[in-house]
């Protein structure tokens, strides 16, 4: 860290160093589109300096720009920022106890084992990527400069959050756009921009291009450091041979090779390397690639049976190979390819060393709570609404895009990497009608039914998964359906505890033509002051015939169901009934 630091500050006595910046991210839906905007005071030809470009930035998809001054040239340089520091691993290794001498045996001590884990976690994280970045500008006065580069492992998923408000009678649905934002970096007092309709723009050939030097060496510091803290926790970096191999003392073996991105090749510093052979007195040896993502582990013992290696690295998928010949003299290269997230799996089945991590920060709770609303069951009530509530709606657009164009936040955001926090997009009100449903020949319960008429989001609403607030409250997961022919989508709130439909059978005289004749009759009450709307649903039974329905009703003979619309006074209470005969 002071090596770096001061580094930093060579750069700033040799030229311009950039400090305020106003930053835009633009997320696409295939890479993120990160532009620095800052002002510089030129006098002639001048070196602009940028802090460190951090996360899995192309070196060769960086760009500079200037307003009122020339671009001469601009360097990059991949580097690397350490893992942790001096104090942490030296933390770190305090404590932990230090290892028990082979053939001793040592009780198990849970405070240990957190701290040898979290020593494991440290020893093992990979040193962040980064990218200096310097341009030769020329010209005068207050100069715009325009940084832009293009970042991967950033995605979107748009979703929707309805309140419903009564009084007034009106439904908040408010558009989220929701970021999992892993780049490595973290968007400081950014403004954010949503196009995922269309993928990232390329740059324009006619600017400079960048000129990519080559990666410094390794962080040997860092890497002395990592192999104190294996140490410490009981995993060996140095081939130490068992006393049967030592008996049986043959010409050693040595094993080198590369580690890098499958989909990239970049090269992969600090992957964990291990072997694992009986012949070893620790039984396994770790060791890490540098920047070059190289590796080499010599005098080890050769192994009739084989090596078992292991390639893991922290947000990379992990390979293992088993029996891997190792005879006595043998220089054995094995080079290896890793998934890290950056294009496609070539190996779906190879799991994430740290790909889904359940943590405590809200961060992350977001995140999985993000995963379990979009797999959730959908709510399903006892008893499905009436057909007028739920026919069918205009099904062809089955998998609403988002709106076209672009859609900025409102305000600035600071997005941590790691995160996926929500960000509301766009706030409207849609007026809706409450109805209550009810079925007093199944069910007891009063449902509440809100009739909803979307504006311009209606479609984008459209067969999403959301938690419904009502009186502040959550209400159980479901899916939205399809909009109505008028536009309109209903939108189911629960039951009504306060409203208790009575339900009465009577037999009455048997009539010439019939066996035995039912009247039913329906009570509705309101118990509110204010006139209350109510839909009753009843069937006659089968093989019956229906006598009357008293008032008039909407009735379908094909499934016996006879429906009326109720508008019930205040404090009163609302009669219906009808008559069957067998």
């Amino acid at each position: 860290m002071v090596l770096m630091g001061l580094g930093v500050l060579l750069a700033g006595m040799m030229g311009v160093v950039v400090e305020a910046e106003d930053t835009t991210v633009t997320v696409y839906k295939d890479r993120t589109l990160v532009e620095r905007t800052t002002t510089v005071n030129l006098a002639g030809t001048e070196r602009v300096v940028w802090p460190l470009l951090l996360g899995d930035v192309d070196p060769t998809a960086v760009r500079v720009e200037a307003e009122g001054a020339e671009v001469q040239q601009f360097e990059v340089r991949p580097t690397y920022v350490p893992a942790f520091t001096a104090e942490q691993a030296r933390a770190a290794m305090d404590a932990v106890a230090p290892p028990a001498p082979p053939g001793t045996e040592r009780s198990y001590d849970p405070e240990r084992g957190a701290a040898s884990f979290a020593l494991t976690r440290l020893a093992s994280k990979p040193s962040p990527p980064a990218l200096e970045v310097t341009a030769t500008l020329k010209g005068e006065g207050a100069v715009k400069v325009v940084l832009r580069h293009f970042l991967p492992k950033a995605s979107v998923h748009y979703r929707v959050a309805l309140a419903v408000q009564d009084p007034p009678s009106q439904v908040e649905a408010t558009f989220q756009g929701q970021i999992l934002q892993r780049t490595g970096t973290d968007w400081k007092d950014a403004l954010v921009q949503f196009d995922v309709n269309q993928g990232a723009p390329s740059f324009e050939s006619l600017r400079p291009l960048p000129v990519v030097l080559q990666q410094p060496d390794a962080l040997e510091e860092e890497a002395r450091l990592r192999r104190q803290m294996f140490e410490r926790g009981g995993w060996s970096t140095l081939p130490v041979w068992s006393a049967k191999a030592l008996q049986q003392r043959a010409a050693p073996v040595s094993l080198s090779g590369r580690v890098v991105d499958v989909n990239t090749g970049a090269p992969l510093k600090d992957t964990v390397v291990s072997v694992l052979t009986s012949r070893l007195q620790t039984e396994e040896v770790f060791a890490f690639t540098d920047v070059r993502g190289e590796y080499h582990i010599s005098n080890l013992p050769p192994a009739p049976t084989g090596y078992r290696l292991r390639f893991g690295r922290e947000g990379a998928s992990v390979q293992l190979y088993e029996a891997v010949a190792a005879p006595a003299g043998a220089n054995l290269r094995f080079d290896e390819q890793l998934w890290t997230g950056a294009g496609p799996n070539p190996e779906p089945s190879s799991p994430l060393t740290y790909g889904c991590y359940i943590g405590n920060s809200p961060q992350e709770l977001a995140y999985i709570d993000f995963m379990v609303a979009g797999v959730g069951p959908t709510e399903l009530l006892p008893i499905p609404p009436p057909r007028d509530f739920a026919r069918e709606g205009d099904t062809s657009q089955k998998n609403p895009m988002p709106p076209a164009g672009r859609l900025v936040a409102p305000g600035r955001h600071t997005l941590r990497d790691g995160t996926s926090p929500r960000v509301p997009l766009i706030t409207e009100h849609w007026p809706m009608t409450l109805h209550r449903q009810v079925f007093p020949a199944q069910d007891p319960a009063t449902y509440l039914i809100a009739e909803v008429r979307p504006s311009s989001l209606g479609e984008l609403v459209m067969y999403r998964y959301v938690h419904p607030l009502v009186d502040g409250k959550p209400r159980t997961l479901l899916k939205l359906t399809p909009l109505r022919p008028d536009n309109t989508f209903t939108l189911p709130l629960g039951t009504d505890p306060k409203v208790q439909v009575v339900r009465t059978v009577q037999r009455v005289p048997v009539q010439w033509n019939a066996r035995e004749v039912h009247d039913v009759t329906l009570r509705v009450p309101n118990p509110y002051p204010v006139p209350m709307s109510v839909r009753v649903l009843d069937t006659w039974p089968q093989g019956s015939r229906l006598v009357r329905a008293t008032p008039d009703a909407q009735r379908d003979d094909a499934t016996r169901g006879l429906t009326w619309d109720l508008k019930v006074p205040p404090s009163s209470t609302g009669t219906v009934s009808f008559q069957y005969s067998r």
